[in-house]
């Protein structure tokens, strides 16, 4: 018995397990009819239009070629040598009452690369690069005979769908133009059994441990770059020191006139020198602002962890384990305070001195107040402030005057508008 057959039968009863384990819906099956897209490539927004692939052609899973498995054949183009690197693939699936379910499940097969997309949102990829994909995209590993078999899964939560007709657009990427085959096939269910938000909780934790260490990552190779950015300043620096003795020697062998040319030189030097090292600082900043962002969608995250929470509340479970369990998880995210520390550090350096100065001037002002202060400064609204400090809108209102009594600020002062004064 070859190992593929042993994995397919492996697959098979871990599938069986877990058809046993939650109560699920299939919603799409393989062996269902797509829509896909085999004349070349598409812009890089293609998955953001709800209506053209109407016009593209339909197949019944599995879609590829040059695999006994597939049932609808694709075109790769007319070089067998310089194949099309992707293949597009849509469908329309209606819900009537998302929230029917607890969570969603995507069950696929891919060779090589897959991104997902929901109603124009990405929600999932695998052996493809960050970043934005083109038609010139290629997948990262190309994937061998013994894994084509492999079936991936993925949860998502109720929140990615919407009540009627949800778009799924889906983009298979090559690993070189002259792969020998492609395949792409699929299924949807729905999960009733709340068991399986223990699985979804355990998806949103690993995906804020990856955002972390890309964070993380992030923050190690701007040191890199800020250790190398300061190597060439102090360089620079001290080429221009050079020049500058290289100068003062020559002034003695040299006319008045040629001392003033060189005076110009070097003053354009200078000017040179002074514009690099502007635009080295600028780059360290931007990447700041990158790490701020960064740290601002892991701030978000806490909110979803804390609706997770109520959505549980309100679950009846015999099984008080498992909800207890998932509390503990929960809570030990929402207490977790090294967000606000990167936060902080990352705002300290795109807005150099801001927190300081705000502290020398409102001694009085407590840690909250002073994260308030820091979000009016990045043009938040109350709803966002709100949901990433776990309160009620109408207490960011009723912080925002409480700051103000204690700034002595008059009631016509607007608070906003001190703030993005004050450096």
């Amino acid at each position: 018995m070859t190992q593929t057959v042993i994995k397919n039968i492996v697959l098979f009863f871990i599938l069986l397990f877990s058809v046993k384990v939650y109560s699920q819906d299939q919603i799409i099956k393989s062996g269902d009819e797509w829509f896909f897209y085999e004349d070349g490539s598409l812009d890089t927004k293609w998955f953001l239009n709800s209506t053209d692939y109407k016009n593209w052609k339909k197949g019944i899973t599995p879609i590829g070629y040059g695999d006994k498995k597939v049932v609808t054949n694709i075109s790769f183009g007319s070089d067998e040598n310089k194949k099309h690197i992707v293949k597009y693939f849509k469908k329309s699936v209606t819900l009537h009452d998302p929230n029917e379910y607890l969570a969603y499940g995507f069950q696929f097969k891919r060779d090589d690369g897959i991104i997902i997309y929901v109603n124009g949102k990405e929600v999932y990829r695998n052996n493809l690069p960050l970043g934005t994909l083109t038609d010139n995209t290629l997948a990262i590993h190309r994937i061998d005979s013994d894994k084509e078999s492999e079936i991936l899964f993925s949860i998502l939560d109720v929140e990615k769908f919407k009540k009627g007709s949800n778009i799924i657009s889906i983009a298979i990427h090559q690993a070189s133009q002259s792969s020998s085959d492609c395949i792409f096939d699929f299924d949807m269910f729905g999960y009733k059994d709340p068991k399986i938000l223990s699985d979804l909780i355990s998806l949103k934790s690993q995906k804020n441990n990856e955002l972390e260490t890309q964070v993380k990552s992030l923050n190690t190779n701007l040191l890199l770059e800020k250790s190398a950015l300061q190597l060439q300043v102090q360089e620079a620096r001290s080429e221009n020191l050079t020049f500058i003795l290289f100068i003062i020697i020559l002034l003695f062998a040299i006319s008045i006139g040629v001392i003033i040319l060189l005076l110009v030189n070097s003053k354009k030097k200078e000017q040179q020198t002074n514009a690099n090292i502007d635009s080295l600082m600028q780059e360290m900043k931007v990447k700041d602002q990158e790490l701020m962002t960064l740290n601002t969608k892991l701030l978000h995250s806490r909110q979803y962890f804390k609706e997770i929470k109520a959505d549980i509340k309100g679950l009846k479970n015999n099984n008080e384990s498992i909800i207890k369990d998932i509390n503990y998880h929960i809570n030990t995210a929402l207490d977790n305070d090294n967000d606000w520390i990167n936060f902080q550090k990352h705002f300290d350096a795109v807005y150099s001195g801001f927190y300081d100065n705000l502290l020398k001037e409102h001694p009085s002002l407590s840690e909250i107040e002073l994260r308030h202060c820091m979000f009016i400064k990045l043009h938040m609204q109350t709803k966002e402030i709100a949901k990433i400090l776990l309160i009620d809108p109408r207490s960011v209102q009723t912080a925002r005057y409480r700051i103000k009594k204690k700034m002595h600020l008059s009631e016509e002062t607007d608070l906003r508008a001190y703030l993005l004064n004050l450096i």
